[in-house]
């Protein structure tokens, strides 16, 4: 926590910031605006020294200390600031983004010292939980320089108004449990000593989720989008705030030898209160029950009635094979990390558990879901890994033709491998059919209808994924892209920045910002994009320095002319997709190479070559008749 010299309070826009109490409060109605600790330290800090530019390491080292934390906290804490103070940044009017350097603080503050004044905190200034009350913000009142020894004699004046409030104006009641419609179900706290690979309390959260995700009544987060507050034991509540749900499912877990322990709350975020506790203590290998006896807990906590469908769904194992259980929690594990070596990792898990039991159609859908997206973190070819993906799904559907996974990996291979598209669609819908609140699903089939050219529906698809899971990097990213595709730049350049500000390290998300600022003709925020994403994609220093000097010499083709001659002549940028050096060709304008490109493309069936009737990058290939050719032979 920041040390503050002494007790302030200081005045900015609409609001109020007290640093004894470490709140902030709206001037006008004196309402607490609810903020993790965290935040707090953060907006403290850059209020303490507004206008100066913050670097982020200034910053990482003030909020967080000695604590080892990734950038991406800090952004976090910046995206949930802004949220929280109304702003974006297209037009900030609190925190400015300085380029590479970190952040400053610009509205004007009015800063109030106790001492002419008093800070009075007497009033009620918290009441009892118990009665729902709401703190009551610190007010300013003139301090009275003579006669200190009457104000005794306004205490009763206070009480009965302050009785009278009460009486006559109740404070509202927190939201009910039937009110509760969207949950997150955060990595539970692993306590084990005794294992260096802690999965198990990732894994259980995303066995739950995996449970939830099926149902109508209630939405719940994606395991991935959790993930980020894994080992992060802030107030489970306030970081359901942040998620933007109605209630929090928060524990901890410990194995030792061959028993498991876990201890549950689920806990409604609007007033902190504890809806329901539990604790379980089970054979390890009856890892089993203790999942199926917490989600029945939840199920009946929160009220949800399900049909007969959803409780067959619900209930349902997949496998009675304990081991084989084990190795589809690890392979859930790494598939939830999203890199080209960890998908790898999870295949090898999935594939071990169908080993293990060989009807384990779950197992073979997670499997399935790796071989898709292996192209696209260069981890395979997709003549290499698709046909493994057709296998995948064909054991799943075998054994279980009800799995809302295994539909998507089945529509997402014949969109984008295949270019089965009729199929397609009926894959996609009747993914969502059976799981409505599956938010990957909707991503893709929103990416399918954009290469259509169907952006109204592309765009709907879009806002269901982003309402099952609105602080997604990947969707948001994918849906900026969306906006690129329709020529719609102003819209995909603030999409993808506010994507950004949860992950700043994101390098397709400064690529897709990069295409986008060329073609409103921003070259130099071009430039600068460019160069952040190949610097996070790991391309050596050396490299770098080649596409700045190509820029400085002959401006933006000149960059295209250096990228194309490092796809050329670089081992480490071998696995790139021939599309890439089509991309090239077409942005110094020729034609030809472009063409030829392509119909490598074509050749190895990359997955994005389905964009290139849409993508204005290709434009100037619309009227050649070579190039008509190639996408009427993808169904386009």
């Amino acid at each position: 926590m920041i040390e503050l010299s002494e007790s302030k309070v200081y005045e900015f826009e609409e609001f109020r910031l007290d640093t004894k109490s470490r709140r902030l409060f709206l001037r006008e109605t004196d309402e607490l605006v609810p903020l993790t600790p965290k935040a707090i330290d953060l907006l403290l800090f850059l209020v303490e020294n507004r206008g100066k530019v913050l670097t982020k390491d200034q910053l990482l080292e003030t909020v967080w200390g000695n604590s080892f934390v990734e950038e991406s906290n800090l952004s976090q804490t910046i995206f949930v600031l802004r949220k929280t103070l109304g702003e974006n940044t297209k037009t900030p009017r609190f925190i400015l983004t300085s380029q590479g350097l970190g952040y400053q603080f610009i509205a004007d503050v009015r800063e109030i010292i106790p001492g002419d004044e008093i800070l009075d905190e007497t009033l009620f200034a918290e009441t009892d939980d118990s009665n729902n009350h709401k703190p009551i913000a610190p007010t300013i009142k003139a301090k009275p320089k003579k006669h200190l020894k009457y104000l005794w004699l306004l205490l009763p004046i206070v009480l009965i108004s302050a009785f009278a409030i009460y009486w006559f104006y109740p404070v509202s009641k927190p939201a009910s449990v039937s009110d509760i419609k969207s949950i997150a179900i955060l990595p539970f706290e692993d306590l084990t000593t005794e294992h260096s690979e802690k999965y198990l309390g990732v894994s259980l959260a995303d066995a739950l989720v995996n449970k939830f995700s099926g149902l109508k009544k209630v939405i719940v987060r994606p395991t991935r989008t959790v993930l980020k507050y894994a080992g992060n034991r802030e107030d489970p509540a306030t970081i359901g705030r942040e998620l933007k749900v109605d209630a929090v499912l928060d524990g901890r877990i410990q194995r030792i030898n061959d028993r498991i322990r876990v201890s549950v709350q689920l806990i409604r975020t609007s007033d902190n209160a504890t809806i329901w506790t539990g604790s379980f203590d089970d054979k390890f290998t009856n890892f089993f029950a203790v999942q199926d006896s917490i989600s029945q807990k939840v199920v009946q906590s929160l009220a949800l009635q399900l049909d007969e469908k959803e409780l067959k769904r619900f209930n349902q194992r997949g496998t009675e094979n304990a081991e084989a259980y084990q190795d589809y929690l690890r392979g859930r594990f790494f598939w939830n990390k999203r890199t080209g070596s960890d998908l790898q990792k999870a295949i090898g898990h999935f594939e071990q558990a169908t080993i293990k039991d060989p009807n384990f159609a779950l197992a073979y859908a997670g499997a399935a879901s790796c071989y898709i997206l292996l192209p696209e973190y260069s981890a395979a070819t997709p003549l290499e890994a698709f046909p493994q993906a057709k296998i995948a799904i064909n054991k799943a559907f075998e054994f279980d033709d009800q799995l809302s996974e295994v539909y998507s990996a089945l529509g997402y291979t014949q969109a984008f491998y295949d270019w089965d598209w009729i199929g397609a669609e009926k894959s996609f819908q009747r993914a969502l059919e059976l799981n409505p609140n599956y938010a990957t699903a909707h991503q893709w089939y929103g990416e399918f209808l954009a290469e259509l050219g169907r952006f109204d529906e592309s765009h709907n698809q879009f806002a269901m994924a982003m309402q099952i899971d609105p602080t997604s990097p990947i969707i948001m990213n994918s849906h900026g892209h969306i906006y690129f595709l329709e020529r719609k730049y102003d819209q995909s350049i603030s999409q993808i920045q506010e994507c950004l500000e949860l992950d700043p390290n994101f390098g397709l998300c400064h690529s897709n910002l990069a295409f986008a600022y060329e073609e409103k003709k921003m070259f130099n925020e071009a430039l600068a994009a460019h160069i952040k994403a190949v610097t996070l994609w790991g391309e050596p220093p050396y490299a770098i320095a080649e596409l700045e000097q190509a820029f400085k010499r002959k401006g933006i083709n000149g960059y295209w002319q250096m990228r194309l001659e490092q796809f050329k002549t670089r081992d480490y940028l071998k696995n790139y997709p021939a599309q890439s050096q089509a991309w090239c060709y077409a942005k110094i304008g020729d034609k030809e190479h472009a063409l030829e490109w392509l119909n490598k493309s074509f050749e190895r069936r990359e997955r994005f070559l389905t964009t290139a009737k849409t993508s204005p990058t290709f434009d100037l290939l619309h009227d050649d008749l070579r190039f008509q050719d190639l996408v009427n032979r993808m169904g386009l």
